[in-house]
């Protein structure tokens, strides 16, 4: 006779052997902080691990690339990249910080999915762009229980609320209220949900303009 509780205590025990395993080659201690359980599955990039707060119960897949860049060329920043509890980030994810990003809690990201709050300045002409200086830094919050399809582009500035849909490939240019379906490139509302009316209504809310 199986014992009360042995099914949950032998998947609790798989879930940190999984994690000990995975975590090895990227060494949680050298992490701002590093929660139970939580995981990043090799190969990873990693830079400025100090700078990085990972919560409780996330899984970041392989490929991953965290540029969290505290000076470029002689521009000097202080980043921090915070990823919250249960959240789950795709393959090939590209998170570029020189500023702030909150990346709150039950985040469901696919594959290929780019947040930056801030990206490479072009305005002079004859210097190549990859040696011009970083734009300002623009705070990027993605709220809990946002759902960031594959090939999503979250950009500097924007705050995503909660528990909105991002469509495959959508880019998000600027702030999503929550219980919002954004497609398209720049992104746009199709559908929100009306708290007042109690039900699913197609386009955006009133007074947001996409």
């Amino acid at each position: 006779m199986i014992p009360p509780g042995y099914e949950r205590t032998r998947a609790a025990f798989a879930q940190r052997l999984f994690a000990w395993r995975m975590n090895r080659a990227v060494h949680p201690e050298r992490f701002a902080s590093f929660g139970e359980r939580s995981a990043i599955v090799p190969p990873a990039i990693i830079r400025s691990p100090h700078r990085i707060h990972i919560g409780d119960n996330v899984l970041i897949h392989d490929r991953v690339w965290l540029s969290v860049v505290e000076e470029y060329h002689g521009q000097h920043f202080e980043p921090t990249l915070t990823i919250g509890d249960r959240t789950v980030l795709g393959r090939d994810t590209y998170i570029s910080c020189v500023g702030q990003i909150d990346i709150e809690h039950d985040v469901l990201a696919g594959d290929r999915v780019l947040i930056a709050d801030t990206y490479h300045r072009y305005q002079d002409p004859d210097t190549p762009i990859s040696l011009q200086p970083m734009a300002d830094p623009e705070p990027v919050r993605i709220e809990t229980g946002v759902l960031l399809n594959v090939d999503v582009s979250v950009l500097p500035g924007v705050t995503i609320g909660a528990r909105s849909y991002i469509g495959a490939g959508a880019v998000v240019t600027r702030t999503v209220p929550p219980n919002s379906v954004v497609v398209g490139n720049p992104g746009r509302i199709i559908r929100h949900y009306d708290r007042d009316a109690a039900r699913w209504v197609e386009g955006a809310p009133p007074g947001w303009a996409g």
